[in-house]
C-alpha cells in the first residue's frame, strides 16, 4: 500500500509518498516525477490535481492510502480558457495547457507566470527571447520577469487580443531585467544591447546585408555569424558611415582583435567573409576591392575515440532517446546539425538508409542505418511516438543542439572515457573506424558528404592501419641489435 500525506517542504506544499522499499514501486514513483526528500525521508510530488490523477493511474485507487480522509483536490488551473490534457510520453502521463489565449498570473513582485498553449509554437518563440525567462517544470508555464521591457515584447510580438491578465499592472516596475551574474544571459543582454547602440546608416547597412543573405538562402548559421560579425565592426568604427569602410579600416580592426581578443583563424576568416558580403552582395562592389590577407589554414588532424570507447560511450546513457541518437550519430558519421535535422519518414528500414536532406553545402545523401540500430528505433518509435521529427523536443518540435550536446557531455563522464571529444568526435571517429576497416576513401567521401576529397584523406593520417605500416627506426634498431 501507498501512503499518501500533506507535507511542507522548502516553503512548498507537496505530497508525501510512503510505502515499504519495492524496487518495482521505486521505478514508477521514479517514472512519474517523484523525487526522494532526505530530510522527509520519502518521495514527494506537487500538491496538485495532475499529480493524483498520475498516482491514480499508475497504481491504482485501492492501492492509495489517505491519512483519514482524501487530501482535497488542488488544481493549478490559470483559468477556465487554459485547460491541462494528458498525454503519454517516455511511459509516462505529462501533461499540456491548451486553449486560445495566453494566461499571465503574478508569481510575485519580480516575476510572472504565463501559461501558453502547447500548440503555440510562435508564442513560446517570442517568450524564450525575453531577457531572465525560464521554464517551470513542475508549474507547466514560462516565468519572465516583472518588468515594462517584458510587456512591451509580449504586447507587440503577440498582441492585447491573445493575452488575459488576472491582475493589475504595475506602473512602477523596472524598465528592464537585471541579470544577476548568468554568463549566458548577459552575453544575450549584451549582445541585444550593442545592436541598439547602431546609428541609423549602420542598422540600414546590416538590415540590406541580412537581406541579401536571405535572398541568397544561406544557412541560418552563417547569418547569425556575418551580423554578429558586422555589428563588432560598426561599433569599432562608431563614426564612420559603413559605406566609407575600406580595406585598410578591416585590416585595423583584425590586428586589433587578433591582439587583444586573441580571435582564432577561422573567426578571422568569418569576419572577412562577413565584410566582403556587405560589400560584394549591398554596394555591389567587384571582388578586386578587397584586398586583405587571408591566415594559412592550419592542418590540424582531428581527436578520436577508439572503438572501445565508442562502445563505452554509447553504452553509458539509461535514456533510450539519448542512446539512440549517439548510436544514430556513430552509425552513420552525421554531424550535430544533420541528426536534428533527421525527420520520421527520412528512416527506410526496408533499405537500411537514413535520408540527409540539405546537410551541409546544401547536399542531400543518404547514410547507412546499422543493423544493430534497428531494434532500439523500433522500441523508440513505440514508446515515443514522433510526429514529425525523429527526436522531438519535451514540448514539440526540433529536439535542440544544446540538448544534443548535454546528452553526449554525460555519456562521456558516466562512461569514463578520458580522452577530450565532442559529438562532432563521433564523426571523426566514424570516419577513421571506416578507413581502418578497408573502405575506400571515395566511398567515404561520398558517406560524408565531403566536397572535396582532399578533406576525406585526412583520415588516412590518424588511422592505426596506417600508422602500424610505418615503423619506428628505434622499433627498427633494437631489432637490429637482437
Amino acid at each position: 500500500m501507498i501512503n499518501l500525506s500533506k507535507i511542507e517542504h522548502r516553503k512548498d506544499t507537496r505530497i508525501a509518498i510512503k510505502f515499504e522499499y519495492d524496487d518495482i514501486l521505486i521505478q514508477k514513483i521514479k517514472s512519474i516525477g517523484a523525487r526522494w526528500s532526505q530530510s522527509k525521508q520519502c518521495w514527494h510530488l506537487p500538491y496538485l490535481k495532475n499529480s493524483f490523477d498520475q498516482l491514480e493511474s499508475t497504481f491504482g485507487k485501492e492501492q492509495l492510502v489517505f491519512p483519514t480522509k482524501k487530501i482535497p483536490v488542488v488544481t493549478d488551473q490559470p483559468s477556465p480558457k487554459v485547460s491541462f490534457a494528458s498525454y503519454q510520453s517516455e511511459g509516462k502521463t505529462k501533461y499540456k495547457i491548451v486553449g486560445e489565449k495566453i494566461i499571465i498570473k503574478k508569481k510575485n513582485q519580480k516575476w510572472l507566470k504565463v501559461y501558453v498553449p502547447f500548440d503555440k509554437k510562435g508564442w513560446a518563440d517570442v517568450l524564450k527571447n525575453i531577457d531572465g525567462r525560464k521554464w517551470n517544470m513542475e508549474k507547466v508555464c514560462w516565468e519572465i520577469p516583472n518588468v515594462k521591457a517584458s510587456y512591451r515584447r509580449i504586447k507587440k510580438q503577440i498582441g492585447m487580443k491573445y493575452l488575459v491578465f488576472d491582475f493589475v499592472i504595475d506602473k512602477d516596475i523596472p524598465e528592464a531585467y537585471q541579470f544577476n551574474g548568468n554568463i549566458r544571459s548577459s552575453k544575450q543582454f549584451s549582445s541585444k544591447t550593442k545592436k541598439e547602440e547602431l546609428n541609423d546608416q549602420q542598422v540600414e547597412a546590416l538590415q540590406k546585408t541580412e537581406e541579401q543573405i536571405i535572398l541568397l538562402r544561406y544557412s541560418h548559421s552563417t547569418l547569425k555569424s556575418y551580423k554578429s560579425n558586422l555589428i563588432k565592426i560598426f561599433l569599432f568604427f562608431k563614426h564612420i558611415d559603413p559605406i566609407d569602410l575600406t580595406s585598410t579600416d578591416i585590416q585595423k580592426y583584425l590586428l586589433h582583435q587578433i591582439k587583444f581578443s586573441k580571435i582564432s583563424e577561422s573567426t578571422q576568416n568569418s569576419i572577412i567573409n562577413s565584410i566582403k558580403a556587405y560589400w560584394e552582395k549591398v554596394l555591389k562592389r567587384p571582388k578586386e576591392f578587397i584586398n586583405i590577407p587571408r591566415p594559412k589554414k592550419s592542418k590540424s588532424l582531428p581527436n578520436i575515440f577508439s572503438q572501445e570507447e565508442v562502445l563505452k560511450l554509447i553504452e553509458s546513457p539509461k535514456n533510450l532517446k539519448h542512446k539512440l541518437i549517439l548510436l544514430i550519430i556513430y552509425s552513420g558519421g552525421l554531424r550535430l546539425g544533420e541528426v536534428i535535422n533527421i525527420r520520421k519518414k527520412d528512416i527506410s528500414l526496408h533499405r537500411r538508409t537514413i535520408f540527409i536532406k540539405n546537410g551541409k553545402g546544401k547536399k542531400d545523401r543518404f547514410v547507412t542505418l546499422a543493423e544493430q540500430v534497428v531494434p532500439y528505433l523500433d522500441e523508440y518509435k513505440k514508446r515515443y511516438n514522433p510526429k514529425y521529427w525523429l527526436f522531438e523536443g519535451q514540448h514539440g518540435g526540433q529536439y535542440s543542439r544544446s540538448s544534443i550536446q548535454k546528452v553526449f557531455r554525460i555519456a562521456l563522464q558516466k562512461s569514463r572515457v578520458f580522452a577530450y571529444g565532442t559529438v562532432h568526435t563521433l564523426r571523426h571517429s566514424y570516419a577513421t573506424h571506416c578507413i581502418e576497416n578497408g573502405f575506400s576513401v571515395a566511398l567515404l567521401q561520398e558517406a560524408l558528404g565531403h566536397g572535396s576529397i582532399k578533406t576525406t584523406e585526412r583520415y588516412l593520417h590518424i588511422s592505426n592501419k596506417a600508422l602500424k605500416k610505418l615503423k619506428s627506426p628505434l622499433d627498427i634498431i633494437k631489432e637490429n641489435q637482437s
